[in-house]
């Protein structure tokens, strides 16, 4: 078993059609789950499933 997706389409397919603000509000809602995620499993080991 790989990490890596079977399809991994480019960054500019994925975005080509989208307005640049969805694109700027969904980059701004990652970076907040990332630093949600970050506090809540600071040492990883409560990380399950």
């Amino acid at each position: 078993m790989t990490w890596s997706w079977e399809y991994l389409p480019s960054e500019e397919y994925v975005i080509s059609e989208a307005p640049p603000a969805f694109v700027a509000e969904v980059e701004k809602k990652a970076d907040e789950l990332v630093r949600v995620a970050g506090g809540l499993y600071l040492d990883g080991t409560r990380v399950s499933g």
